[in-house]
Protein backbone atom coordinates (compact mmCIF):
# COMPACT_ATOMS: atom_id res chain seq x y z
CA UNK A 1 0.00 0.00 0.00
CA UNK A 2 1.26 3.55 -0.85
CA UNK A 3 2.06 6.45 2.01
CA UNK A 4 2.85 9.72 -0.20
CA UNK A 5 5.43 11.76 1.59
CA UNK A 6 6.20 15.38 1.03
CA UNK A 7 9.22 15.05 -1.01
CA UNK A 8 12.40 12.46 -2.23
CA UNK A 9 13.99 13.65 1.23
CA UNK A 10 11.40 12.53 3.45
CA UNK A 11 10.61 9.49 1.43
CA UNK A 12 14.41 8.30 2.27
CA UNK A 13 13.82 9.47 5.99
CA UNK A 14 10.59 8.15 6.08
CA UNK A 15 11.70 4.26 4.79
CA UNK A 16 15.14 4.66 7.83
CA UNK A 17 12.27 5.60 10.88
CA UNK A 18 9.91 2.77 9.69
CA UNK A 19 13.33 0.24 9.34
CA UNK A 20 14.09 1.33 12.42
CA UNK A 21 10.78 0.39 14.14
CA UNK A 22 10.55 -2.86 11.97
CA UNK A 23 9.02 -2.35 9.06
CA UNK A 24 10.07 -3.03 5.82
CA UNK A 25 9.09 0.52 3.24
CA UNK A 26 10.02 0.89 -0.07
CA UNK A 27 10.66 4.04 -1.95
CA UNK A 28 8.43 4.88 -4.94
CA UNK A 29 7.63 7.57 -7.53
CA UNK A 30 4.64 8.31 -9.41
CA UNK A 31 4.03 10.78 -12.13
CA UNK A 32 0.57 12.15 -13.07
CA UNK A 33 -1.46 15.31 -14.15
CA UNK A 34 -1.01 17.05 -10.87
CA UNK A 35 3.06 16.07 -11.12
CA UNK A 36 5.14 14.10 -9.74
CA UNK A 37 4.84 12.18 -5.90
CA UNK A 38 7.08 10.59 -3.77
CA UNK A 39 5.56 7.30 -1.59
CA UNK A 40 6.71 5.00 0.84
CA UNK A 41 5.00 1.19 -0.22
CA UNK A 42 4.84 -0.79 2.71
CA UNK A 43 2.08 -3.83 3.43
CA UNK A 44 -1.38 -3.88 4.42
CA UNK A 45 -0.49 -5.39 7.87
CA UNK A 46 2.00 -2.41 9.10
CA UNK A 47 -0.29 0.42 7.53
CA UNK A 48 -1.75 1.23 10.52
CA UNK A 49 1.70 1.73 12.50
CA UNK A 50 3.43 2.54 9.31
CA UNK A 51 1.04 6.11 9.00
CA UNK A 52 0.96 6.73 12.22
CA UNK A 53 5.17 7.03 13.04
CA UNK A 54 5.17 8.82 9.46
CA UNK A 55 2.48 11.69 10.69
CA UNK A 56 3.86 11.99 14.24
CA UNK A 57 7.36 12.95 12.62
CA UNK A 58 6.00 15.20 9.90
CA UNK A 59 6.77 12.87 7.10
CA UNK A 60 3.28 11.90 5.43
CA UNK A 61 1.74 14.76 3.64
Amino acid sequence: MELPVKSATYAMKGKQLLHQNGIKAYVGKRSGEAGCYYYLNVSEKNMDLARKLLMEHNISK
